[in-house]
């Protein structure tokens, strides 16, 4: 039972059982909170001073890398257009080949984690954006449908690791009354990259330089500018708060003594206790791997197939170029929500109904285009975006819960797993619309694919607030947020 600080058994009611050593701790907590309940007290300036320079040193080159990255796995759905044809690809064809990208990134994903919890972030994943970089490039020269599930697979190969390794190694910079925020600015790479990556792959491939097709120009003109930001990333991105020059020994000292008291292995004595196979095994971690997955599901179905979605909408009078800027439009509206349900999430340090609400209110948004896609195109528009927010606007409030359950080594394959598991969506996704699109051509395919995406998305909304009621609280650290519950 927790009263307070003061965390007791309901069944310890002889006196004689509380033990000096929690006596201790629950004393030394009380100071600590009254301490940050003090509007402009020097732990307020200090955690303001710190948040500010992580967001302004770290999040740009991790925000960078994260849009290049979605850009390079998505941008297959607007080369479609033309790729498909160059190489005589069905649907379904196309919705596995984009989904073995994600057999490959599940394989590889946890021990990716494990690589950058023991190598660092700086090295690891510069050599994710080497690697990515170079294979998107590569995939100029695919001309047969087995070399396109080739250089698929060898693509999520490349890229596993990086989403959640970025979210792991935040939670050793950023405490958890401030994570929602920062990681809204990291993941804002997402829809970000989605309304300007339709717009940029669509006008790429509208040149044809030295003998490329339009889809093959686009490939290099994305895979090569990773290079340049893993050389960025690989001289300028510190592993630990000790290694940041720009950080003071106070500040660096606070964030690191501040996530050791929040995680939820840390003993009495300041140790930590976790290995990696802890995070394979905690129920809570499968839990929210089948959240993640329902909202992957929908996302990719978005990703990959709304600009054909929009081709049949508008009866194929509208160009490439036209489709790709189309499609930025319901990324956009996520991208203002993804910010505002982060910034509320912190604020008020509520995770369960900044997550559900709007992810069932966007299940409700799919259940509209669905009904009206062939008949009222505009309702079916705004319904697009409402559902589109309600599937990805809600990534950085779902992350924010995952260090509540593991922290340290097993933080590490935690976050990894929920990943991983999560992105199985990323290959079910593809070939499954892929599927339900041959049999079912046109507007009666678009209208099943909307229905399933919002089912989906819906069990998610709904198994997190299950979820939700099993989860740890975390006393927050935030000087704001004490103040706020304090008054």
């Amino acid at each position: 039972m927790v009263r307070g600080d003061v965390v007791t058994s309901r069944w310890d009611t002889n006196p004689s059982a509380i033990h000096p050593q929690k006596v201790q701790m629950t004393m030394d907590k009380h100071r600590l909170n009254t301490a940050v309940q003090t509007p402009g007290s020097p732990t307020e300036n200090l955690e303001s001073a710190v948040s500010r320079k992580i967001a302004l040193r770290i999040v740009p080159m991790l925000f960078l890398g994260a849009l290049l990255s979605y850009v390079d796995r998505t941008n297959i759905g607007v080369a479609k257009l033309e790729m498909q044809a160059d190489l005589g690809l069905t649907e379904a064809a196309f919705g596995l080949g984009a989904g073995i990208f994600f057999i490959a990134y599940v394989l590889f994903e946890v021990p990716s984690n494990i690589a950058l919890h023991r190598v660092g972030a700086r090295i690891w994943i510069a050599r994710i954006m080497v690697t990515w970089g170079l294979i998107t490039a590569l995939m100029s020269l695919v001309d047969n449908l087995w070399m396109f599930y080739g250089m698929r697979f060898l693509l999520g190969a490349a890229e596993a690791g990086l989403l959640p390794g970025v979210v792991y190694y935040l939670t050793r910079w950023v405490p958890s009354a401030n994570r929602g925020r920062i990681l809204g600015l990291f993941f804002l790479a997402i829809p970000v990259a989605s309304a300007i990556g339709s717009p940029l792959t669509s006008t790429l491939m509208s040149f044809h330089p030295w003998g490329f097709t339009g889809w093959q120009f686009m490939f290099i003109a994305e895979g090569l500018p990773c290079l340049v930001l893993a050389a960025v990333i690989l001289k300028f991105l510190p592993n630990e708060p000790s290694d940041a020059r720009w950080l003071d020994t106070s500040e660096a000292q606070w964030i690191t003594d501040t996530i050791r008291r929040e995680s939820p292995d840390t003993t009495g004595d300041g140790a930590r206790h976790s290995s990696w196979t802890d995070g394979l095994k905690n129920y809570r971690v499968l839990m929210l791997s089948v959240v993640y997955f329902s909202m992957v599901v929908p996302i990719y179905l978005m990703g990959f197939f709304l600009p054909s979605i929009i081709k049949e909408m508008t009866g194929g009078t509208i160009g490439t170029i036209g489709i790709g800027y189309i499609a930025a439009v319901p990324y956009i509206f996520t991208g203002i929500a993804m910010v505002l349900i982060s910034r509320s999430s912190d604020r008020t340090q509520e995770r369960m109904w900044h997550f559900s609400v709007p992810t069932l209110i966007g299940a409700s948004g799919w259940v509209v285009a669905a009904a009206t896609v062939s008949s009222n195109p505009v309702v079916a528009a705004i319904a697009i975006c409402v559902g589109t927010v309600g599937a990805m606007a809600t990534i950085p409030t779902f992350w924010t819960t995952a260090p509540k359950v593991v922290s340290g080594a097993a933080a590490a394959s935690g976050i990894a797993l929920i990943s991983s598991i999560g992105n199985i969506g990323g290959f079910v996704s593809p070939y499954m619309f892929g599927i339900i699109r041959d049999a079912f051509p046109g507007d009666a395919g678009n209208r099943l694919s909307f229905l399933v995406g919002a089912i989906v998305l819906g069990i998610g909304g709904i198994l997190m607030i299950a979820i939700s009621k099993t989860l740890p609280t975390t006393t927050p650290t935030s000087t704001k947020t004490a103040q706020l519950q304090h008054d």
